[in-house]
C-alpha cells in the first residue's frame, strides 16, 4: 500500500518494546503482519529493550553509598557491555532480521535504554511521537497484575499518544494475515470517531481479505429498558450512531456488505466479550481512558476486562490524545 497522506500518522511509526527474557514471537509475528499489509506505509520501527541497571544504581545509593563506585568503576562498565553483547544485543539482532525478512523496506532500529521500563518506554514512546506501540502480554492473572504488576500493565496506565496494539495469543500470520475480522466497540464519546479512523486505514488496507467489521455499541441496563419496544432496541441507535459509522468505513474504501452492525443490552464487558466471542472476530479496537491501577481496583475497566477475557483476540486500544 503506498502512502497518500502524510499528515496522517497511524501506522507509521512503531515502538515495539521487548523483553529478552520473556517470549517475543507475538510481537514481533504481528508486526510481520503489518509489513505484509501495510507495506510503504510503515516508515520506522523501533525494537526497545530497557535495562533497569540505572534506576536499580539510584535507588541503591540510598542505602549504601558504596555503591555508586562501585557501579562507576570501569570494572562494572566492562560487565555491563559483555551483558548486553552476549544476552541483550543478539535477542533484538534475530528479531531485526526476523522483521528485514518479512519484507519490511522502512528502517529497523535497535536501542537500549537505562532506567526503571514503564517510564522509560511512555517517555519514548510520546517524545519521539511513535504512531503505535505493539506490547507483550503479560501471562499474569489480573489478580496476579494487580499486586505484583507488570510492565505492560504499567504502561496501560498511564498517558500514552499512540495508539496501543495488544497481539492476542491465538495464530497470527499465515491464514490469518492479513486480518479478516474484527469488532469496533463505539460509545457516545468524541473517542469514537478517533477509534474509527484508526481502525479504518488498517481494515482498508486489507483489502479483499476483510470478510467482516462488527461495529458494536452497548446500552447500559437503563437506557435499554427505555428503548426497548416489542422486544427490540429501536433503530435510532442504529441510525444515529453505528449507521454514519458505517458510511464512515464506506467512504475509506469497506465494502457495506462486509459491515455488520450489533447493539446490545447489558453489562458492556459480559455484552462486548459475548459478540467477541459470536462473531469470532480477530482484531477488537476501543477507546481507551488513562486510568490509574488503583481507581481501576475500584472502579473497573472494560477495556483490561475484555484484554483478560479475550486473551486469543489482538486488542487494540485507541487514545483521542
Amino acid at each position: 500500500m503506498n502512502t497518500t497522506d502524510t499528515n496522517d500518522k497511524t501506522l507509521r511509526r512503531f515502538l515495539i518494546p521487548l523483553d529478552t527474557g520473556a517470549s517475543y514471537d507475538r510481537p514481533i509475528s504481528f508486526m510481520k503482519c503489518l509489513i505484509a499489509t501495510l507495506g510503504r506505509r510503515i516508515e520506522k520501527v523501533t525494537l526497545l529493550h530497557v535495562m533497569a541497571g540505572r534506576y536499580l544504581s539510584q535507588h541503591m545509593t540510598n542505602v549504601d553509598i558504596r555503591v555508586s563506585s562501585i557501579i562507576s568503576t570501569d570494572k562494572f562498565r566492562r560487565l555491563r557491555s559483555d551483558y548486553l553483547d552476549r544476552q541483550i544485543r543478539p535477542v533484538l539482532e534475530a528479531a531485526k532480521k526476523e522483521l528485514e525478512s518479512a519484507g519490511i523496506q522502512a528502517p529497523v532500529e535497535i536501542v537500549i535504554d537505562d532506567g526503571e521500563p514503564v517510564e522509560q518506554i511512555v517517555k519514548k514512546a510520546n517524545e519521539d511521537d511513535y504512531s503505535t506501540l505493539i506490547l507483550q502480554r503479560s501471562n499474569a492473572s489480573r489478580v496476579e497484575e494487580m499486586f505484583v504488576g507488570s510492565v505492560t500493565s504499567g504502561v496501560l496506565h498511564r498517558e500514552v499518544k499512540g495508539t496501543i496494539y495488544l497481539p492476542g495469543m491465538g495464530q497470527i500470520g499465515g491464514a490469518a494475515c492479513p486480518p479478516k475480522s474484527c469488532l469496533i466497540a463505539l460509545g457516545a464519546s468524541p473517542c469514537d470517531q478517533v477509534v474509527l479512523e484508526r481502525a479504518s486505514v488498517l481494515l482498508a488496507a486489507c483489502g479483499d481479505n476483510l470478510e467482516k467489521v462488527v461495529l458494536t455499541h452497548v446500552l447500559d441496563v437503563v437506557k435499554c429498558s427505555e428503548e426497548m419496544g416489542n422486544g427490540t432496541v429501536s433503530g435510532s441507535y442504529i441510525d444515529d450512531l453505528l449507521g454514519k459509522a458505517a458510511d464512515f468505513l464506506a467512504a475509506q474504501g469497506i465494502a457495506k456488505n462486509k459491515i455488520i452492525q450489533a447493539v446490545g443490552c447489558g453489562n458492556p464487558a459480559d455484552v462486548l466479550v459475548d459478540e467477541i466471542n459470536m462473531q469470532e472476530v480477530g482484531i477488537v479496537f476501543m477507546g481507551r481512558r488513562d486510568r490509574t491501577a488503583l481507581k481501576e481496583l475500584f472502579m473497573g475497566s472494560i477495556s483490561r476486562k475484555i484484554i483478560y477475557r479475550c486473551s486469543k483476540r489482538t486488542v487494540v486500544l485507541v487514545s483521542a490524545v
